[in-house]
């Protein structure tokens, strides 16, 4: 698993952010099958509090590395777009990508990497769905984020809202 470089929070203040963060989860079902639900991007609104869309762009085959989608978000009243690129693509073993920084746009400088590890348990998959902020905004940006999402100093909980959601979408048969 990749962990931030950072320390583990930045920002001041009493409510600092976590730089990296992960939740893990006992799933009845294999590897396999379950790295195929995380890697298929697509239905990720279906997991995810915030992710609305999830849309392949062209380029590498979907789901390998260098592969790049467009994730559109919601927190509130407000909507975000980000580019993002697969970083690691083994099937039954790890899945994940970061979003892409943008040069240009002082909003879009930031850059974390999300993804999902899976072992293989005698009662199912542990899977660990994991953050890590690798490059952080303006801290006059961090601020401001932290006014209007203030769940977003701590994605723990997010994190473990997924994996629940995804335990439920591994009951479906595929």
């Amino acid at each position: 698993m990749l962990t931030s470089s950072l320390p583990g929070v930045i920002g001041s203040g009493r409510r600092p952010w976590r730089t990296h963060a992960e939740a893990s989860l006992l799933i009845n079902g294999s590897p396999e099958r379950l790295y195929d639900l995380v890697a298929d991007v697509a239905p990720a609104s279906t997991r995810s509090g915030e992710v609305q869309e999830c849309v392949w762009l062209a380029g590498p085959p979907t789901g390998t590395v260098g592969s790049r989608f467009r994730g559109r978000n919601r927190a509130g009243v407000f909507p975000w777009s980000r580019v993002c690129e697969v970083t690691t693509a083994v099937r039954g073993t790890e899945f994940a990508f970061r979003a892409v920084p943008e040069r240009f746009d002082p909003t879009r400088r930031d850059s974390s990497v999300w993804g999902y590890l899976l072992e293989s348990d005698d009662t199912g998959t542990r899977v660990t769905h994991y953050y890590a902020l690798t490059k952080p905004p303006y801290p006059w940006l961090l601020a401001f984020y932290g006014i209007v999402m203030p769940h977003h100093r701590d994605p723990r909980p997010a994190l473990r809202h997924t994996l629940e959601q995804l335990r439920q979408a591994s009951l479906t048969p595929s």
